[in-house]
């Protein structure tokens, strides 16, 4: 009984090998099985294809959609799969882009993402990747971070860490002297090639970014973690993806509304920070107002002063005047060479 089951299993994999364009007859499936140390005939293996297929025609969740190639000489292929090609390539160069995972990580990865490809395909998605082409961290310290973090959630537990940063000797020191942070977990996202913890700071009633790869002496705690609707109110998986889609550059602050005026070349930017949902009115013969919501702080200035001359803040006037003085001291900082 056991060689029987380890045989369907074994014929299962083998087709997953295949394709439409690849298909194997029963015979060449027999003769894959003795790589495996198991003697079958051809209707043995007939019969395990059909009780595969079986299940996928009865609505099983554990059916596999197999068929016939058109010259039923050529033999049989998996029919579908849990993924496309194209999906697998997405989810490689994720993988492989990601600068947190070192590259024996990546490419563990990776490896795993093809076998859910056919055999050529695999080769396929292997030539046309260029892993060498990425920069990779030496550690897995972020892995690490968002595996105890995905578990710190899961039981609703607050964290505990000290915060990092490079000195000029391209040191790590840690800031505030040692300062520890005590914070409730509530968000795990993947921006700009980083991965941010999105959390409540314990001694305040906000949402903070905290970078994953700046964490060490990173411990969960047994203090069971504030309700993140004492933070942000109802609705607080919402208000949590509204915080992290109006923070520029993932720096947080209070909502606001500004009002821009902004040349016809900015349509684009503008819609690759703010979204779509928007409304330019026109104002003058080639400017335009358009009105955004967003974060107050350091995220928002960056972004004004990196589009100074397309882009002039018309409301609220507080945002005007820190801009302005943001902008003096720049000045400042050069009229002095």
């Amino acid at each position: 009984m056991e060689k029987t089951k380890m045989k369907l299993l074994r014929v299962l994999d083998i087709l997953k090998e295949t394709d439409e364009n690849h298909p194997l007859t029963a015979n060449e499936i027999c003769e894959k099985l003795q790589s495996y140390g198991i003697e079958a005939e051809r209707k043995s293996v007939c019969r395990d294809i059909n009780t595969l297929k079986e299940y996928y025609n009865n609505e099983s969740d554990y059916g596999y959609e197999i068929e016939l190639s058109d010259d039923n000489r050529k033999g049989y292929y998996m029919c579908s799969r849990s993924f496309e090609d194209w999906e697998l390539k997405i989810l490689i160069d994720a993988v492989w882009q990601a600068r947190f995972l070192t590259e024996k990580k990546s490419e563990s990865l990776a490896k795993r993402l093809r076998l859910l490809a056919s055999l050529e395909s695999r080769k396929v998605l292997q030539n046309v990747t260029p892993v060498k082409s990425y920069v990779k961290t030496n550690k897995l310290k972020v892995a690490e971070h968002i595996d105890m973090l995905l578990i710190a959630i899961r039981k609703g537990r607050k964290v505990k860490f000290q915060y990092e940063y490079t000195d000029t000797n391209l040191d790590r020191q840690v800031k505030f002297d040692g300062k520890e942070y005590l914070v409730n977990p509530y968000s795990l996202k993947w921006r700009g090639d980083r991965y941010y913890l999105i959390g409540n700071y314990d001694k305040y009633d906000n949402l903070s970014f905290y970078r994953l790869d700046r964490i060490v002496n990173f411990s969960i705690t047994d203090i069971p973690v504030k309700p993140a609707k004492e933070v942000v109110g109802d609705n607080p998986s919402n208000k949590i993806e509204e915080y992290v889609a109006k923070s520029l550059y993932n720096f947080g602050g209070e909502k606001i509304h500004v009002v821009l005026r902004v040349k016809p070349n900015m349509v684009d930017e503008l819609i690759d920070y703010f979204g779509e949902n928007i409304e330019f009115k026109q104002n003058g013969s080639d400017e335009y107002d358009v009105r955004v919501a967003v974060n107050d702080g350091d995220g928002l200035y960056f972004w004004l002063l990196q589009y100074g001359e397309n882009v002039k803040v018309v409301s609220p006037v507080q945002v005007r005047e820190e801009l302005l003085k943001r902008t003096q001291k720049i000045k400042e900082l050069y009229a002095n060479d």
